[in-house]
């Protein structure tokens, strides 16, 4: 009976690894470099990870040298919640002599008391003036645990690390990052199979006092200011349950039609975070 019972805690912890490790992603081979404008049309279309708490579309890839990012969200309510409120991606790794902990975090730009759309006809126009106006006031983004050491980026200039903010053909917003590897990890310590956690947060707004409009700052803060093609396939990836806050994991091109339903109003009141695990490709 002891053994009968030994073997089912064993069976039980090999299913849980298992487990674990379908929540390990692989990112994607950059074959040539990209163009960091705000432009996603170098990107595999449909981005394959999607999180239903925030509506962020996402993919993630690397070349020698360097980590991409690109994110988007292709609901409007949502999107200005991630504009207004603020949103940070948190990089980190335990390996062995290669621990790191690296945070980005964009500052909140009140946006929400701008209209909203009334049909699809004037759609592009209104998200249009939506990015403009939060491009021109978000200058920067601020940084920590990264090996240069700065504090601060500076939007559309060229630096250690390349952010740029624009959006699609059909005007959702689009967020391209490239983070050279030398500021994770030791150079000569890169391997390319490195594995590293992702944790996104996106702020809750601060839900107004009475009855009409939105309040535009982050919950619990002050004011609200503050290249070429993509090739090879993403492992591991997961669909269904399995990752935390609400991530399905990969996705087929298929599922995009599911995924532009409205924000939750009520949605825009909560903080949504959700975390990624991937591993570093080698061409």
């Amino acid at each position: 009976m002891k053994n009968i019972i030994l073997f089912s805690i064993l069976i039980t912890l090999l299913s849980l690894n298992a487990f674990s490790q379908g929540d390990v992603s692989k990112a994607r081979w950059v074959s040539s470099g990209i163009k960091i404008d705000g432009n996603d049309k170098e990107w595999d279309k449909p981005l394959n990870f999607y999180d239903d708490n925030s509506g962020l579309m996402f993919a993630i890839g690397n070349d020698k040298e360097n980590l991409f990012l690109c994110f988007t969200v292709n609901d409007e309510l949502r999107m200005k919640k991630l504009m207004s409120a603020g949103w940070t991606i948190g990089l980190s790794s335990k390996e062995k002599n290669k621990k790191f902990k690296s945070v980005l975090s964009f500052p909140g730009v009140n946006v929400m008391g701008m209209r909203r759309s009334e049909n699809n006809f004037e759609k592009k126009s209104i998200a249009n003036n939506l990015i403009q106006t939060y491009l021109l006031q978000l200058t920067q983004v601020s940084c920590k645990g990264f090996k240069s050491n700065f504090p601060n980026l500076t939007l559309n200039s060229k630096g250690n690390i390349d952010i740029g903010i624009g959006a699609d053909s059909i005007q959702h917003i689009v967020y391209e990052i490239a983070i050279p590897l030398k500021e994770l990890f030791p150079s000569d310590l890169i391997r390319l199979n490195e594995l590293i956690t992702m944790n996104v947060t996106v702020n809750a707004l601060e839900r107004p006092s009475s009855g009409g409009g939105y309040s535009g700052r982050p919950s619990g803060m002050g004011g609200g200011r503050a290249g070429g093609g993509m090739s090879g396939g993403m492992g591991g990836g997961r669909r269904g349950g399995g990752m935390a806050g609400g991530m399905r994991g990969e996705r087929s091109g298929g599922e995009m039609a599911n995924h532009g339903e409205p924000g939750d109003r009520n949605s825009l009141f909560s903080k949504v975070s959700f975390k990624q695990k991937f591993i570093l490709s080698v061409n």
